[in-house]
């Protein structure tokens, strides 16, 4: 059942009347709680957002995203700009905390940056709650470096996930604490046959999601020795309603491997839901509508897409879904960030006891 009358216009519960998560139509609808500003670049430049959990204080927690045009973007969980770093076309972003650097356990970022091709890394300051370069860039090797995806293995070790506009070719990189900054190793590399952007890796149970926007969602080991074996999740223009592109995938990752897979269903602007774990079932799609009472327009064309199950303060207490809005109707051609209550998307789905 959705919220009582005052949460679902304060939140933006929305549900629809005529279809069911497995049916035809788009699903589920929810509404966004906030937004961000519109980024500083116009036209096709938002794209994708990384979520740090601050681990004391969840208010004070950020989220860090891309404008492809310019750069990168800090905001807090208000949607409210901290810091801009115009340092070029990054495409995507990603976070690990607990990567020792100098003896020190640090948060590193990472992002793909189309203007040099390269993989540049930055250290977010909890105190300051900004980001500072960490050294000099690695070449990605790639003459377009495009998506890119962060993996924390559970012995300890660090990777970045990086593909190749187009060519459907990943890469796959340990990093180290190296003299000057970040050391970067290349330990992979696999073809997934056709152009993808939109990865997860999944470190507790070793798993790398990987959308190939006109094909399928697929399931690789995370390892640097997984090689190309890899299981279909779902199909596009299968039975569950996927049309090209799919995006970005994120995961909710629940106790003892449970959790789901969400991924942006680009062509049909709405997001599919699959269980984690090996079996990967589908669970339905949703949708984000206006939120009429808060003045946020509905969600179209998502890029890129994060999902945390930790509370990030007062707006979010059981976890938060960041989306790239392709359209933010009322500017003039300029994207932005839309912030969605988790609960509202599990509630909405009949998932909210199932974590």
């Amino acid at each position: 059942m959705c919220l009582p009358a005052l949460l679902a216009i304060l939140a933006g519960c929305v549900y629809s009347s005529d279809d069911g998560p497995s049916g035809p139509g788009p699903g589920e609808q929810v509404a966004a709680t906030l937004e961000t500003p519109p980024v500083d670049s116009s036209g096709d430049a938002a794209d994708d957002p990384a979520i740090w959990v601050h681990p004391v204080d969840p208010a004070l927690s950020l989220v860090i995203a891309t404008d492809k045009q310019l750069g990168l973007y800090v905001y807090d969980v208000d949607g409210n700009l901290l810091q801009t770093l115009a340092d070029g076309r990054m495409n995507n972003v990603d976070l690990r905390d607990g990567f020792m650097l100098g003896g020190t356990s640090r948060t590193l970022v990472a992002a793909s940056n189309r203007s040099d091709d390269t993989i540049d890394f930055y250290l977010l300051d909890p105190a300051m709650r900004r980001l500072t370069a960490a050294g000099l860039s690695v070449p990605s090797g790639f003459t377009d470096p495009y998506g890119l995806c962060m993996y924390a293995a559970p012995g300890g070790a660090h990777f970045v996930f990086v593909n190749e506009t187009d060519s459907g070719r990943f890469r796959q990189w340990r990093i180290e604490d190296g003299a000057g900054g970040i050391a970067a190793t290349m330990v992979r590399e696999f073809d997934v046959g056709s152009q993808a952007e939109g990865c997860v890796a999944d470190d507790e149970l070793g798993h790398l999601y990987v959308a190939e926007e006109n094909v399928a969602l697929w399931r690789y080991s995370a390892d640097p020795a997984g090689g190309t074996a890899r299981v279909e999740i779902d199909r596009v223009r299968g039975t569950n309603g996927l049309a090209a592109d799919l995006e970005g995938v994120a995961l909710w990752r629940g106790d003892g491997g449970s959790g789901f897979v969400v991924v942006s269903n680009q062509g049909a602007n709405n997001y599919a839901v699959y269980r984690r774990g090996l079996a990967n079932g589908f669970v339905g799609r949703f949708a984000i509508v206006e939120n009429a009472a808060l003045g946020i327009d509905g969600v179209t064309q998502t890029d890129g897409l994060e999902l945390t199950r930790s509370s990030v303060g007062p707006r979010f207490p059981d976890g938060l879904l960041v989306v790239q809005d392709g359209s933010n109707q009322g500017t003039v051609g300029r994207q932005n960030f839309k912030f969605v209550s988790w609960r509202l998307v599990a509630e909405s789905l009949g998932i909210w006891e199932d974590g």
